[in-house]
């Protein structure tokens, strides 16, 4: 056992964050920390290491064990990156400025060379027994595997916020830990880095708790999934997949369970209502104690909680529209380019009614400029772009800004859809903006809020052509598979740019692979693509 959370409970502002909640953890486990936003995922973790203490309950933790924690980025210090990784090696780093220091004084004419060559051989052999060419070995891997080595000479103040979180993750896989915290540690990784961090997690003999909503990842990396719902932890054996199954089926059990249970005690109720009507009727007292004793059968009965129904998702399906033509987009010769750098060169490509295709590719090939281009938001320099007949495009920006930003959610969807407030509200509670939500001005919307409000108001209005870049951004595991099936009902045709792996394998057939400044269209599922 590595840590042991036993009846904790934690409140904030007097109301439970969690209640009684038990959790183990044992060494070489790979545990997945699932659960909808705001439900204590982050707040469990900093229980963990210590940096929050519960109200109620006790935390044990295995003695002179190690937990590393990505949580922050780090303050852009003068500190060479390859120091920042290095630092928590004081003790072989004290070594290593020793033999360096020795080195130093050999190249000295006047030196005592035999002494501190014995000196030199013994702190090598310090060096060597603390494993500190192991550590460099360790660096060296890390390194290669984030593709972070051409930053190691780089001071961390001159790094960018992406490569400083991919620098933090570095440091917290070199550190000797027994186990390790990863809060969403997929964030700024490309599929390339992904791939070896799976890799590398998989085979490492080290615990790891991960906090990802990448389901993809889960998937590939944890053996064990624990989700926190209502306060609680509920526990499953295996990857996200055997999680969402085992989910399904328990989901399915309950609502049998309670569809059974409510059979039962509407016919308890209609029976003690007979006996009782004939005991009245007939003035007979044997009716009246059957009655009783139906009653006290009645109290017996453990209520079944009824199971969330589907109204607590989102339940606003797209209107229904007239189609486009038979050709909605095409590229014909087009090249773009920004100052000094070429992004496409010569595309070719076309995109036909009711296709649902992904825009797939490396950071930085321009995938996001390609939807603005398609949308004629940005002009190509050479070539040729045609929309087809009778489109009505609805589009989801990755970046969503507000030009009002004092508005309400209300005013601003009102506005937006020129509705009332009473079918604003109702619509608005659809996509989980119930009551007081509405008052929320949309300047402090948080990333999955934002998106959340854009497809209310795309869900309102009548598209044929709907083009999202990176819908699933800032969303936690439940509202992406409600995305996905309010998306599976779109009739129309649907263009996307997404690096959420599991969407992707999901929803598409069609993808637009950009490589090299040029674009194929290939047909198959997303795993076939990558293989």
């Amino acid at each position: 056992m590595l840590i042991q959370l036993q009846n904790i409970t934690k409140n904030y502002g007097g109301v439970p964050l969690f209640e009684a909640l038990n959790l183990q953890i044992d060494k070489g486990e790979k545990v997945g920390l699932i659960g909808s936003n705001g439900s204590g995922k982050s707040t469990l973790l900093k229980i963990i290491t210590g940096t929050e203490s519960p109200d109620l309950g006790t935390v044990s933790r295995k003695k002179n064990s190690k937990i590393g924690y990505l949580n922050q980025i780090p303050e852009a210090t003068e500190q060479e990156v390859k120091h920042y990784l290095l630092e928590t090696f004081s003790a072989l780093l004290e070594i290593q400025q020793q033999l360096s220091y020795l080195e130093q004084k050999m190249t000295e004419p006047e030196c005592q060379l035999e002494q501190i060559l014995a000196r030199y051989g013994q702190k090598q052999e310090e060096f060597t027994q603390a494993g500190g060419y192991e550590m460099e070995n360790r660096l060296t891997m890390i390194a290669n595997g984030l593709m972070i080595a051409h930053l190691l000479e780089k001071k961390v103040s001159d790094l960018s916020g992406g490569e400083l979180t991919i620098v933090a993750l570095a440091r917290v896989l070199l550190q000797e830990n027994e186990l390790v915290l990863l809060d969403e540690p997929t964030n700024h990784l490309d599929a390339q880095r992904i791939s070896w961090l799976e890799g590398y997690l998989a085979y490492e003999k080290t615990a790891y708790l991960i906090v990802s909503h990448d389901r993809f990842f889960l998937d590939n990396v944890v053996q064990r999934v624990i989700e926190l719902e209502d306060g609680r932890i509920l526990e499953y054996k295996g990857n996200y997949s055997a999680y969402k199954k085992q989910k399904d089926e328990q989901l399915e059990k309950l609502r049998k369970d309670f569809n059974e249970q409510e059979k039962e005690v509407k016919k308890l109720k209609q029976s003690i209502r007979r006996f009782r009507q004939w005991g009245h009727e007939g003035d007979n007292e044997k009716f009246f104690k059957k009655a009783k004793q139906l009653e006290k059968r009645l109290e017996k009965i453990q209520t079944i909680s009824k199971p969330k129904e589907e109204s607590n998702k989102i339940g606003k399906n797209f209107k229904e529209t007239d189609r486009s033509g038979k050709e909605v987009l095409l590229f014909k010769g087009v090249s773009k380019s920004y100052g000094d750098q070429s992004l496409f060169t010569q595309l070719d490509f076309s995109l036909f009614w009711q296709e649902r295709a992904a825009v797939i590719g490396e950071n930085g090939v321009g995938k996001s400029t390609l939807l603005k281009l398609a949308l004629d938001m940005e002009k190509p320099d050479d070539g040729e772009i045609r929309h087809g007949t009778n489109l009505k495009i609805g589009y989801l920006s990755q970046v969503i800004d507000y030009q009002k930003t004092k508005q309400t959610i209300l005013q601003h969807f009102s506005e937006s859809c020129s509705l009332l407030e009473q079918e604003s509200r109702q619509i608005l509670s659809k996509y989980s903006f119930y009551k007081d939500d509405v008052t929320k001005q949309v300047r402090f919307l948080s990333g999955g809020e934002k998106i959340r409000l854009e497809l209310a108001k795309l869900m309102y209005n009548e598209v044929n052509f709907l083009v999202l870049d990176e819908p699933t951004n800032h969303l936690d595991i439940e509202t992406r598979e409600e995305i996905e099936e309010i998306l599976q009902l779109f009739k129309g045709t649907l263009l996307v740019v997404s690096h959420d792996r599991f969407f992707l394998q999901k929803m598409f057939t069609t993808f637009f692979v950009i490589e090299g400044k040029e674009i194929r269209k290939i047909e198959g599922s997303y795993i076939e693509i990558l293989s």
